[in-house]
């Protein structure tokens, strides 16, 4: 094998150069839809006036925070008016939540975040309005036009086997009818059908984009057109992929630089998930993520790089420039920690493994300090144990839940040994300064930005696994090699010419020929650049 002496100088100017083209490249503008996005629930993420709910001023105060973490987008929970904590079942869509502030601090928030070249992305729930919405009162009290903004049919009519996708029960009863709630009967569906409620989330979306926000996650998308939604109607799911085709492109029309990503919780149908990029500027990578989630304890896994090969195929066979939107968990999942069993060696490859992908990776608030989670059983809560306050450990951490369920005092008492961030910042072999050295290397580095390419390693083997990264734009061309090492215990020799630009809990790479047990390394092995 060939052993590689790393020389610190080598790298600096290696790196400085790589440094000097990017400030002369506007590659924003280039490349308008690649970024790292952070998933905030509100209610949860930070306090500003000390009632104990997480607000619009305490995310704004927090923005040097997100900033210096290497984000460059927010996608925010649901933050309009409803009677929930989770915001998914919405009562007005043309205002905020006054539990999170005013709209006046949500304009605020969104100037700030643009004056750091933060974008933010709004939760919008369209498949579905609150019970409690105007408009579905408004239907309950007999006017027609509001009974065809959602799915009414006779009281009579035997729905004993019209179930939803997952064999629940869809239909609900009033004394007008009974009609289609696919989650919930607080939560009836709309009428997809009629143009008038597209015209509706039409003007709802332009009003918010007016409001300077950059980009939309849409909930449930696979379920606008849902199974035995429509009685009578003929359809089937790829009437969502059409419907998402024409709002988008109305969007497009619309405002620039609007990135429309949407829920299709599919993890083995890639194939289902990738058909969505017809509609959608990126479908949320569920596919992806349960690979990432199956494979980061694994201590050999041969099939992680193969597995992932033949999900990207297949998007790019229906978009050649497809952007990925990966991620490890979010707010309707356990927390990686609890997965893991608070295993910190898997939870930091687990980290390696999602910021090395191509697309736009999305964390979950909470991650990058290891906090636990998980679903609770009961009748009092449910999804609100994975989804507590991020622990600051300053006067912003919220306090919102106060259930004496036992699962939440389980995870408290888990998250009670889970360093804050506060504490993590300060120490630099914390999991929170890992992702902030990830990231680093990700927003330095055109390649691991916004290449969009995916080619397999050569020599995958036994547990080590890698793939290549490159970009090519004009005159600016990057290539970079990511190996993961899955052993837990012995570390492995490799060859390679180039120079590496991070390998895992280390910043000195001098004479380094192996990877560690559960480590990553990254080299650029650009053609031309200097062998280290």
């Amino acid at each position: 094998m060939i052993k590689k002496i790393i020389i610190v100088t080598v790298l600096l100017i290696s790196s400085l150069t790589l440094f000097a083209c990017n400030k002369e490249m506007d590659w924003e503008s280039v490349n308008p839809e690649n970024g790292v996005y952070y998933e905030i629930f509100v209610r949860s993420f930070a306090d500003s006036d000390e009632d104990g709910i997480g607000d619009f001023k305490g995310i704004t105060d927090k923005l040097s925070y997100l900033h210096d973490l290497g984000i460059t987008g927010l996608w925010l929970m649901p933050i309009h008016p409803s009677s929930s904590y989770h915001g998914y079942d919405v009562e007005d869509y043309y205002d905020v939540n006054e539990d999170y502030g005013t709209m006046e601090d949500f304009e605020n928030l969104v100037q700030e975040a643009n004056k750091l070249g933060m974008r933010i992305m709004l939760d919008m729930v369209f498949n579905h309005t609150s019970n409690q919405h105007p408009w579905f009162l408004a239907a309950l009290e007999g006017d027609t036009t509001y009974q065809n903004y959602y799915n009414f049919i006779p009281s009579t009519t035997d729905t004993s086997k019209l179930t939803g996708s997952w064999n629940q029960n869809i239909w609900h009863t009033t004394d007008i009818g009974k009609y289609c709630g696919y989650f919930s009967h607080t939560m009836p569906d709309l009428n997809m059908f009629n143009d008038e409620v597209v015209n509706e989330i039409v003007n709802i979306t332009k009003f918010w984009i007016d409001k300077g926000v950059k980009g939309f996650r849409l909930d449930a998308a696979h379920h606008f057109f849902g199974t035995n939604e429509f009685i009578g109607e003929s359809y089937d799911y790829f009437d969502n992929v059409l419907f998402l085709r024409d709002y988008t492109d109305e969007i497009d029309e619309y405002a620039d630089d609007i990135f429309i990503i949407g829920e299709i919780y599919e993890e083995s149908l890639f194939q289902v998930v990738g058909e969505y990029f017809m509609g959608l500027d990126s479908p949320i990578d569920f596919p992806v993520a349960a690979r990432i989630r199956s494979s980061f304890m694994n201590n050999v896994n041969r099939g992680y790089v193969s597995n992932l090969n033949t999900i990207y195929s297949s998007y790019r066979e229906i978009d050649a420039n497809f952007i990925s939107t990966p991620f490890i968990i979010n707010h309707d999942m356990d927390r990686l920690a609890s997965l893991a069993y608070g295993d910190q060696t898997s939870m930091r490859l687990a980290t390696e493994m999602l910021l090395v992908l191509p697309g736009n990776p999305i964390i979950y608030y909470g991650e990058e300090i290891g906090m636990y989670g998980y679903k609770a059983n009961g009748p009092d809560i449910w999804d609100e144990t994975r989804r507590l306050p991020i622990l600051w450990g300053d006067d912003y951490t919220t306090d919102w839940l106060t259930s004496g369920h036992a699962t939440l005092f389980a995870v408290n008492e888990q998250n009670d040994n889970v360093y804050t961030v506060k504490e993590q910042l300060e120490d630099n072999e914390s999991l929170l300064n890992l992702y902030k050295a990830i990231l680093k290397v990700r927003n330095d580095n055109i390649a691991m930005k916004y290449g969009n390419s995916f080619v397999p390693y050569e020599d995958n083997t036994g547990s080590i696994q890698g793939f290549y990264r490159e970009y090519d734009y004009e005159d600016y061309h990057q290539k970079l090699l990511i190996i993961h090492n899955f052993g837990t215990s012995e570390s492995v020799e490799i060859e390679f010419n180039g120079t590496i630009i991070y390998l895992s809990n280390t910043t000195d790479f001098t004479g380094v020929s192996k990877i560690p047990a559960k480590s990553t390394i990254i080299i650029d092995v650009t053609e031309g650049a200097p062998d280290a």
